[in-house]
């Protein structure tokens, strides 16, 4: 918290140099950053934005993904398995609802997890940008 402190206090004492030693813009500025950050990402209604494209088929159950998301990670060439979604999403390619029980592909998990572990496309939004 004291860290915190002394990094408001410097974002405040530079913004008073550019303002010509203005405090209202240097409250305006730092206050809403301490806001921000005690609202959880969930509740702000923002939305991660990414880019997934399907490139190639490895075999029947395995595609090759090229993921970017430009608020986490970026992966050129991520093997994605084919399996049931066990709860409710997204789909990466269409944005299309899933529901728990769907087919759908998903990261191979590997050690450590993808930063995108949790993203799904459903099989069938695959099979139609990449038939067998």
């Amino acid at each position: 918290m004291q860290a915190e402190l002394a990094d408001d206090e410097c974002w405040g004492a530079a913004l008073r140099l550019l303002d010509n030693g203005s405090c209202e813009l240097a409250a305006r500025c730092v206050a809403p950053r301490r806001e921000a950050a005690r609202v959880p990402a969930a509740q702000t209604g923002a939305r991660h934005e990414c880019m997934a494209r399907v490139l190639d088929r490895v075999s029947a159950k395995i595609v090759v993904v090229y993921w970017c998301d430009a608020t986490s990670c970026r992966y050129g060439d991520q093997l994605w398995r084919v399996g049931v979604a066990r709860r409710r999403g997204r789909c990466a390619l269409s944005g299309a609802p899933i529901k728990a029980g769907d087919a759908v592909y998903r990261p191979r998990q590997g050690r450590p997890s993808p930063v995108n572990a949790a993203a799904m496309m459903l099989a069938s939004e695959v099979e139609r940008v990449l038939p067998n």
